[in-house]
């Protein structure tokens, strides 16, 4: 591997101060920064020129970096074969934990489970250990019962689960069992696991075949305990949605679990399949399908039926349910192909970039092979828009209108915007981050110069979508690539979130490079640096509007406005996804007091935002019916 020595800059950061990040810096010697940019041609066409939506976007964290620590390393960097499961939870008490693949040794044969817990005031040191007693890997974690916590791993070589618990999160012995499955699948792998009910008491777990069953090769089955894992019922079912009358096969690492209160889901994530999630709203007892995105073609065999290019998911994304009962979905893109020598994913084609945003208050997408064309395309077909449902894409870093890369690469199936994870907040604000390529960071070690991933995010409030923001554009991270990002599902004034980082590209377990150290870490960052400009604000102008009240409110809710001058008045009422969905329109009206009368009965339950319009002035509030 080629040696850059940059002593002169690793002296400078040094002497300004960065000295925590000596040891990384002097790991990084084979990396560099560089300022010029080459065209990079493909085979489907020019791609080091990509025009951007919208270049007028970026925030610099420079001076709004995030509170970050180091919480694990490990040789061994494939975090996941495809989607991201649950391995970073907050508790509502403030504490935190994070879970990762660890293994210390050459050729992994430590890897298990490494476990970190922030106890309100500080991270625990590094492990420098798995928690299981043998060899395993791609852990699953959440929060058990009123105060204890568990996850599951898979033992691949026997095929086998492993689930670890207990009663106390952050503390105590774990105790270790294998999973059961007497009549079922002898075989399971890449599992998940959540929890839900009043205190996380419903333990729900799916589990891979790496065999054909009930005729899906592979599948994945799903049982369900209440008493801590002793027993299971259901145990070892195919959820009805997800079995042979619908798909040819449900693949691993391609799940995300979510749950809030008594409702858990199931979300698919497909390049072959549909985009789909199941849903139960009584702790498993009975599932109802809501499909997201359509296949252009059911039932279909990328090894022997041929499909032209069609845009479709990247095999990565997540979702959360908020505390109304809402699904709100994220996922990236690319291009597929499928022809009689074979299947093929584009994944590395910028043009095929972008992170895509849905929930439960829209319409699916249709089955149109270009339902899911970035809008950049200008595709007449494409049901994207900017800044409503196309949320992220790779960002013009040095504001010359285009994305100069300097080559083209992407980890496994991933696009260049990739990763996606998802929450949303008390207030029904969200919050979105990603992986992507990054304009202007470059590693030099390898064969050729590529681009570093960095963590990018933005929120959404008052019914916008807020500027783009990268985390990891701080200084300590010049020679990282940042990938599997994860956000916390809860939140205070802070969004919570853990990501990988090392110094190159790719995974050394594909041989896309050495094996070296990779760094788990653990951010926060104030929510008001994502929601500057979109929270609730107060335009200055000639009104002056209060709160309505009763706030929340089921009947009849009122907003007193007092005007200085004469003037049109009028009062507008929308709801999380930016929909008006009340306007009030009261004409010219004299200067002196006036009020609305808001009727929540017409609205229904939810989260909403009500905007008095006075002259040229707007005052926004946010109001909740119950």
């Amino acid at each position: 591997m080629k040696k850059f020595f940059l002593f002169s800059l690793i002296f400078c950061m040094c002497q300004a101060g960065f000295s925590q990040h000596e040891t990384r810096l002097a790991n990084n010697l084979n990396a560099k920064k560089i300022c010029s940019y080459n065209a990079v041609d493909h085979a489907l066409g020019d791609v080091s020129q990509f025009q951007n939506p919208s270049t007028a976007m970026i925030k610099s964290t420079v001076n709004l970096g995030p509170s970050e620590t180091h919480i694990g390393t490990t040789l061994y960097d494939l975090f996941s074969n495809y989607n991201i499961g649950n391995r970073f939870h907050r508790f509502a008490d403030g504490t935190i934990t994070g879970v990762f693949m660890i293994s210390l040794e050459s050729g992994f044969p430590d890897r298990g489970t490494g476990y970190n817990y922030y106890n309100g005031a500080s991270w625990g040191p590094e492990p420098g250990i798995r928690i299981e007693s043998i060899k395993t890997g791609w852990p699953a974690y959440t929060p058990w019962g009123a105060e204890g916590e568990m996850f599951v791993s898979h033992d691949f070589a026997a095929q086998e689960l492993y689930i670890l618990k207990r009663q106390t999160k952050g503390e105590g012995l774990w105790s270790e069992s294998m999973f059961p499955h007497p009549g079922g699948p002898d075989d399971l792998v890449w599992p998940k696991m959540i929890t839900s009910g009043e205190n996380n008491e419903v333990i729900h777990l799916i589990g891979c075949t790496n065999a054909e069953w009930m005729g899906q090769n592979p599948t994945y089955v799903y049982s369900r305990s209440v008493d801590g894992g002793l027993t299971w019922d259901p145990h070892d079912i195919v959820i009805d949605g997800m079995g042979e009358d619908y798909y040819l096969n449900v693949v691993q690492d391609r799940c995300f679990m979510a749950a809030n209160g008594n409702s858990v889901a199931i979300l698919y994530v497909d390049v072959w399949t549909d985009l789909y999630y199941v849903r139960s709203d009584d702790n498993g007892d009975t599932w109802e399908t809501t499909v997201v995105w359509e296949h252009p073609i059911p039932f279909f065999d990328p090894a022997t039926m041929y499909v032209d290019t069609f845009y479709c998911p990247d095999w990565s994304g997540s979702m959360t349910i908020d505390d109304n009962g809402h699904a709100h979905v994220v996922f990236g893109l690319q291009r597929g192909i499928s022809d009689e020598s074979g299947s093929g994913v584009y994944a590395w084609n910028p043009n095929n970039d972008g992170i895509v945003y849905w929930n439960d208050m829209m319409e699916p997408f249709s089955n149109d092979i270009n339902a899911l064309a970035p809008p950049h395309l200008n595709v007449p077909e494409s049901e994207l828009v900017v800044d409503e449902n196309y949320i992220g894409w790779m960002q013009d870093v040095d504001g010359n209108g285009v994305v100069e890369l300097e080559g083209i690469f992407a980890i496994r199936t991933y696009g260049m915007s990739t990763q996606p994870s998802i929450s949303v907040d008390d207030y029904g604000q969200r919050f979105v981050i990603w992986a992507a390529n990054t304009e202007g960071f470059v590693y030099s070690g390898g064969d050729e110069p590529v681009n570093y991933k960095h963590i990018w995010s933005r929120a959404y409030a008052n019914g916008v979508w807020g500027d783009f923001m990268d985390l990891t554009e701080d200084i300590a991270h010049i020679f990282d690539d940042c990938v599997y990002p994860m956000i916390a599902s809860t939140s205070d004034d802070h969004i919570h979130y853990m990501y990988q980082a090392d110094i190159a590209p790719g995974n050394s377990i594909d041989g896309d490079h050495d094996e070296h150290d990779n760094y788990w870490i653990y951010g926060m960052l104030p929510k008001s640096d994502l929601l500057t400009g979109i929270q609730e604000q107060q335009v200055t102008g000639n009104a002056v509007v209060s709160q309505n009240f009763p706030n929340p409110f089921s009947g009849i809710s009122s907003v007193n406005v007092t005007i200085e001058s004469n003037t049109n008045l009028s009062l507008v009422v929308t709801n999380m996804t930016g929909q008006r969905v009340l306007w009030i329109n009261k004409g010219h009206v004299e200067k002196g007091n006036h009020s609305f009368n808001i009727d929540g009965t017409q609205l229904g339950p939810g989260i909403y935002f009500y905007t008095v319009i006075s002259g040229k002035s707007e005052h926004t509030h946010k109001m909740i019916i119950k």
